[in-house]
């Protein structure tokens, strides 16, 4: 009694409890018949900026969420004076944020999401070769395909001089959301195409562009499952799924 088989070696039933719990609590749902855009959209950069599974990070995810959504709010209302005077529901905890609670709140979120942009064009060529199973073309002075040799080539915009340290400070707390971050490059660099834009806002307030990033996300996880060169465990990703 207690124990049962797990594969082929016996396991106490709390050890596989925890071992199920990790993988449910690593998927997240946006759920927009419980959701409002803006409280979706925040979810998901507030996962890309903090993928961490510590308690501390977990805080830390809830204090950018809960600015996010205070700033959005504040966004949408500056636009749209009629909404901001018509009766609607509304979280409390939003409406009491002040501005320096806001600014405290997202205070390290530019840096963060900088370096998940950064990590997103190292993964880049490798996710091409997991989907086409060829190398794409490189710079001159790439001479394999390899996460080094990316951060090699990243080495500017991460205002580093030693690829082991783009490895260490970016690419590895990047790695749990590195399908995540692809998505939402990808999204950038044709948003930027179509318009010269490249700001986040659309992914806050825009229904349409939250599913679109979700559906790539998903996509960029299963290259991520397939690629050899990434070196990152698939079941390690924060899975996000669309309810």
């Amino acid at each position: 009694m207690g124990i049962v088989s797990f594969g082929s070696r016996p396991a106490p039933a709390f050890e596989i409890f925890l071992q199920l719990k990790a993988i449910f609590m690593a998927i997240r749902s946006i759920d927009f018949k419980r959701l409002e855009v803006y409280e979706a959209g925040a979810l998901l950069v507030a996962l890309l900026a903090y993928p961490g599974e510590s308690d501390d990070e977990e805080e830390r995810r809830s204090r950018v969420h809960t600015s996010l959504c205070a700033c959005a709010l504040r966004a949408i209302y500056e636009v749209d004076p009629d909404r901001a005077v018509s009766p609607q529901l509304i979280k409390p905890i939003y409406a009491f944020q002040t501005e320096r609670n806001c600014s405290l709140g997202l205070r390290t979120l530019p840096r963060r999401l900088r370096h998940r942009m950064i990590a997103a064009r190292m993964a880049y060529p490798l996710l091409r070769k997991a989907e086409s199973g060829e190398v794409p073309k490189l710079p001159a002075r790439i001479r394999r395909l390899s996460i080094n040799a990316m951060a090699e080539l990243v080495l500017d915009d991460a205002g580093h001089s030693d690829p082991e340290n783009v490895e260490t400070r970016i690419w590895r707390q990047s790695r749990p959301v590195i399908h995540l971050a692809s998505a939402v490059h990808g999204y950038l660099h044709l948003l930027e195409a179509k318009t010269k834009s490249n700001g986040l806002g659309p992914l806050m307030t825009s229904r349409r562009v939250i599913e679109y990033v979700v559906r790539n996300a998903e996509y960029c996880e299963s290259l991520v499952a397939r690629s050899e060169g990434l070196r990152v465990d698939p079941e390690r990703l924060i899975k996000i799924r669309l309810a």
